[in-house]
């Protein structure tokens, strides 16, 4: 059971990043469809580009959900806090080492992206495997936990539709390329 499950984490950390890697790209290659700027970034704002780990790794979670019929009400929530630890890692390692070395560079881009796909893929498997032991213990708390878990996971998916065409004027959703605010 155990090497099944890493071979689907290591497909997922495949499939995040390659999909994710393309969604970069989708908003400009659609000739800027407002369609594809609901799930691709539309500007180079660090805010707009935790949608490249949001999107493939929800998406690859409900595949897998779906083929491998997981307990629900102890998967779902090990996602959704794994999918928010690679969502918190994306800033604050780009913050960190920005703020070092005073720019950014495309290949630490990159690593930052790729470590924090590593970091979601990392916190589901080990927050999985301790709760399908104790499942059994507390079984309400993770039907409780699955709830919230999608609550969450809702309320990330609207803050992002919304965010993209409505961004607040902080750092975060800030392009720096030239400035702007979301579309």
């Amino acid at each position: 059971m155990f090497g099944k499950k890493i071979k689907f984490e290591i497909w997922g950390f495949i499939f995040t990043a390659v999909l994710g890697t393309l969604l970069h790209f989708l908003y400009e290659w659609t000739g800027k469809m407002p369609a594809a700027a609901l799930f691709s970034p539309v500007n180079e704002s660090v805010w707009e580009h935790l949608k490249l780990l949001f999107f493939p790794f929800v998406l690859f979670t409900l595949w897998e959900l779906l083929r491998t019929f997981p307990a629900p009400a102890c998967f779902l929530p090990a996602r959704t806090l794994g999918l928010s630890a690679g969502l918190f890692s994306i800033p604050f390692l780009f913050y960190c080492y920005t703020s070092i070395l005073g720019t950014n560079y495309l290949a630490l881009d990159i690593l930052v992206f790729l470590l924090s796909i590593l970091i979601a893929f990392s916190v589901s498997g080990f927050i999985e495997k301790k709760a399908a032991r104790s499942a059994r213990e507390s079984g309400l708390l993770c039907r409780i936990l699955l709830y919230l878990s999608i609550v969450v996971l809702l309320v990330l998916l609207a803050l992002f539709l919304f965010f993209t065409f409505n961004p607040p004027h902080m750092p975060l959703f800030r392009d720096p390329v030239n400035g702007s605010y979301g579309i």
